[in-house]
């Protein structure tokens, strides 16, 4: 059996991907309802709860175990594949920075002053190149596999859909960068719109890029388990 490690572990991120996009769904679910009752503070998670207040508390448990589920089997999974590629290892390494980025991030987020609205800025969007370090790491290892694996078209994939990713990462880090820079002289109002505009843009491209991604994780899943 060919890269029996990789085998393990490209399969359970294969399944923390899955997990992370029905968690997803679900939250959707819950934003949908909360914002329809309009707001959190309308729900009643005491005593004899309604309908309503039910299906908020039971997707909001299953959407939190779901995404404990995932990351668990990601960082498995991660270590497992990193056994036989060493592009695993390095997205081990970028997705442990990200996650100190982020945390960092969420200290500084409540912060008021321009400098640290600037500092806020630029540690969310080091922690989003972090984050497409993470998967363009990912992608070359799979890359990599399927050359080994004489899979000539699934490297072919893997290369174009890097370029995807990379191309809304950069657009997202942008946008977060030139907000900022923007909201110096800019109304408010006019860049909300902006913002919100590219915004849907970048989540439409962000939805594309992960269906292929995961895609690709299953393709590769699927060729490691026939070797």
């Amino acid at each position: 059996m060919m890269f029996p490690k990789a085998k393990k572990g490209v399969t359970k991120i294969f399944i923390a991907e899955i997990c992370s996009l029905i968690a997803a769904v679900v939250s959707g679910i819950v934003s949908v309802l909360v914002a329809k009752a309009g707001g959190i503070e309308n729900f009643s998670f005491e005593g004899n709860m309604n309908s309503s207040s039910q299906i908020v508390l039971i997707c909001s448990i299953a959407a939190a175990a779901l995404l404990l589920l995932s990351g668990l089997f990601k960082i498995i999974g991660y270590i497992q594949a990193a056994g036989d590629e060493e592009y695993f290892t390095r997205a081990i390494i970028y997705a442990v920075i990200s996650i100190v980025l982020y945390v960092t991030a969420g200290f500084l987020q409540n912060k008021t002053g321009a400098v640290m609205e600037w500092i806020y800025t630029i540690v969310i969007a080091v922690a989003e190149l972090m984050q497409l370090l993470v998967m363009t790491s990912t992608i070359n290892g799979l890359a990599e596999l399927s050359y080994q694996c004489r899979r000539d078209d699934l490297v072919a994939r893997g290369n174009t859909i890097i370029k995807i990713i990379g191309t809304v990462y950069t657009l997202n880090i942008s946008l977060i960068i030139v907000s900022r820079v923007f909201k110096i002289f800019m109304q408010e109002s006019i860049l909300d719109t902006i913002t919100m505009i590219v915004t849907a843009i970048i989540l439409i491209l962000t939805v594309i890029a992960y269906i292929l991604y995961l895609g690709y994780l299953g393709k590769v899943s699927s060729m490691l388990r026939r070797n």
